[in-house]
């Protein structure tokens, strides 16, 4: 009997062991408590941050992305045309465009031209009040009439071939230039017809004008005792000097900003373009200037008064 319990507490006591030695193998093969619970927060944040993420609200970790997002559109870039700027239609990426309204190229011309009547309007006078003040006191000034005669002889028809010959061919050169219905060659030419009255016209007209009246001056003694022909195309200039500047100078600026209009559309594909109006007009202006021309030169060849009969009498 005493065996048979021996026996029996034996084996109860390795089926103990047996078990607490199967618990803890199972328990050295899973996680602990904690770790159950820090995995369980884990995967729960993984879920989170993937639908955060399919849902465009954060970045997946660990990774930096940079998206450019380049958008292809239709610009009209700038090409700058005499100081204003004018558009050409191009299709392109990234393309960076300034932007300047008609308005302000306009008020540019506007100013620049502004500037260039005030200059031709001081100019215009202080030639005239030189020639009316010769015409009514005498020679003025004084030094004048030590001047050689042949001096004022060549500088009187450099000048006046200068002046003459630039009023002839800028005529017959405009009127080849509008009817070509060329944008290219009208905006070229209307930007360079300032810069070609500047350094040739003006120049050539002021020393025809001086060099005319010390002619008087040496030959006769003065501009208000020469032959009325001297005296007759002097005025012929001043009414010339007033119709240039009434009907040439002031067109300039208008006929410049419409050829560069023309130019812009040219730029922008369109074709058959026709010369504007206000260039067309101009060549009128520009044949009565060549007929005051033909006048002055006939009275200074032909003398009036002196080889043909002159309308009212002279007591020179």
């Amino acid at each position: 009997m005493f065996l048979i319990n021996k026996s029996r507490l034996a084996a109860l006591a390795a089926a103990l062991v047996f078990v607490d030695t199967n618990h803890r193998v199972v328990e050295s093969f899973a996680p602990s408590s904690t770790d159950r619970s820090s995995l369980r927060n884990n995967v729960g944040d993984a879920r989170i941050g993937t639908v955060a993420f399919d849902l465009g609200m954060v970045p997946p970790p660990r990774r930096q992305t940079h998206l450019h997002v380049t958008t292809k559109t239709t610009t009209k870039p700038k090409t700058k045309v005499n100081g204003a700027l004018v558009s050409k239609k191009t299709n392109g990426a990234r393309n960076v465009v300034e932007v300047v309204s008609d308005e302000e190229s306009d008020g540019e011309l506007s100013d620049a031209k502004k500037i260039e009547l005030v200059l031709l309007a001081v100019w215009g006078v202080s030639i005239s009040a030189f020639i009316l003040i010769n015409n009514a006191y005498g020679p003025w000034p004084l030094f004048m009439k030590h001047v050689p005669e042949r001096v004022f002889f060549l500088s009187h028809m450099v000048g006046g071939m200068l002046f003459g010959g630039g009023i002839i061919l800028t005529t017959l050169i405009e009127r080849a230039v509008a009817k070509s219905n060329n944008p290219s060659v009208l905006q070229f030419w209307f930007d360079k017809v300032p810069e070609l009255d500047g350094l040739v016209v003006v120049p050539a007209l002021t020393i025809s004008m001086i060099s005319g009246t010390g002619l008087s001056i040496v030959r006769y003694g003065g501009l208000n005792i020469a032959p009325p022909h001297v005296g007759a195309i002097f005025w012929t200039l001043i009414a010339f000097m007033s119709w240039w500047a009434a009907t040439d100078l002031t067109t300039q600026g208008t006929a410049l900003k419409a050829v560069e209009r023309m130019y812009e559309r040219s730029l922008n594909g369109e074709d058959g373009l026709e010369t504007p109006k206000v260039v067309v007009d101009r060549h009128f202006s520009n044949v009565v200037s060549c007929f005051f021309i033909l006048t002055l030169y006939s009275m200074m060849v032909l003398k009036p008064g002196t080889l043909i009969p002159f309308p009212w009498p002279f007591n020179g």
